[in-house]
């Protein structure tokens, strides 16, 4: 019986450390996810989603005024999905007096976005067009700049199908959730751990 006794005891105490060991991991888990989740968001200058027309006749033309508004309808979606993410306090990129902004020519100013952006009091800055070829094949792409140096940190780009609110829409929540939120999130709690 004192063998037996002796067996059980310890087997018991087994079972409480591994209890132990597990609450300890459980708890260290549920640290590292507040913290994650409590770094502070990154000051991102928002600029209006361009576009970039190679259709004939486009660039002659101008925008329409249905691109005009999707454009406007597409920025306002943007704004709205980084803000959600938690990754980021958005600074209104249109709020700059610097006409590159005001003409939409920030895809083609080789850079120049970051100097805005760090103006505007934003650690990033983000640029993101659309670049027509026809009425059924068109890009969107999307470029994250760190304002201090310049450098691009994040690039992406898928392409879509028709020019209606709902193709531009669905190809701005991909890149925005599949190329950029989920990746960062995935980056920092692996940091965290």
């Amino acid at each position: 019986m004192d063998k037996m006794e002796a067996s059980f005891a310890m087997t018991n105490k087994k079972c409480v450390l591994v209890l132990i060991l597990a609450l300890m991991a459980g708890a260290i888990g549920l640290i590292a996810s507040a913290h994650a989740e409590s770094s502070p968001p990154m000051k991102l200058a928002v600029f209006d989603i361009e576009l970039d027309d190679f259709t004939a006749g486009g660039p002659i033309a101008g925008e329409s005024p249905e691109e005009t508004a999707r454009l406007q309808k597409m920025t306002a979606l943007a704004r709205e999905l980084l803000t959600q993410s938690g990754l980021f306090e958005i600074v209104d990129g249109s709020a700059s007096t610097d006409q590159r902004v005001k003409d939409h020519w920030l895809r083609k100013c080789n850079g120049c976005d970051a100097d805005i952006a760090r103006a505007l009091g934003a650690d990033l800055s983000f640029v993101c067009f659309f670049r027509k070829v026809s009425v059924m094949e068109q890009y969107l792409e999307m470029r994250i700049r760190d304002a201090r140096t310049g450098r691009l940190t994040h690039v992406s780009q898928t392409d879509l199908r028709g020019e209606t609110d709902q193709s531009w829409s669905r190809a701005l929540k991909f890149l925005i959730r599949y190329q950029l939120v989920e990746p960062e999130l995935a980056r920092r709690n692996s940091v965290q751990r």
